[in-house]
């Protein structure tokens, strides 16, 4: 059953060199109208503390497939893909728009409710989108 509350999954992209400079660490949020993704980059021994949150908002539109990953029956990562690369591009671990986001335990349940909710509103984003090329269409006639 779908719901208006936001689903808010705690996630991190691991670290792509040995060191772990790069390592990300944020906050998902599937709000009624868009998506927020808030993140910063893990502190460690050579960057000192954590780093100032950074936010980038996406409209369901701007997500493409989302897929979920199970490994012996629990939800381990999600899969977001954006239409738009430099969306998400200053994001390190992200590569063309693909964001392999790995959840955070407590987050698990919250996870389980996406799918159904993502499909959901990126058709009612593409319904509105051809209602609106109908229109200009039909105007212009």
């Amino acid at each position: 059953m779908l719901s208006n509350d936001p689903i808010s999954i705690q996630f991190r992209i691991p670290a792509s060199d040995h060191l772990g400079k790069n390592e990300v660490e944020g906050k998902v949020r599937f709000l009624p109208d868009s998506v927020e993704l808030d993140w910063r980059l893990k502190g460690n021994v050579f960057r000192g503390g954590q780093l100032e949150v950074e936010t980038v908002s996406l409209s369901y539109g701007d997500i493409e497939h989302v897929e979920l990953k199970k490994r012996w029956w629990k939800l381990r990562s999600i899969i977001l893909r954006i239409s738009d690369p430099t969306l998400v591009e200053q994001i390190p671990g992200v590569e063309m728009g693909k964001m392999g986001l790995e959840i955070d335990d407590r987050s698990r349940d919250e996870a389980k409710k996406l799918e159904s909710l993502i499909d959901f509103k990126r058709s009612i984003f593409l319904v509105d989108e051809q209602t609106r090329r109908l229109e200009a269409m039909s105007n212009e006639i």
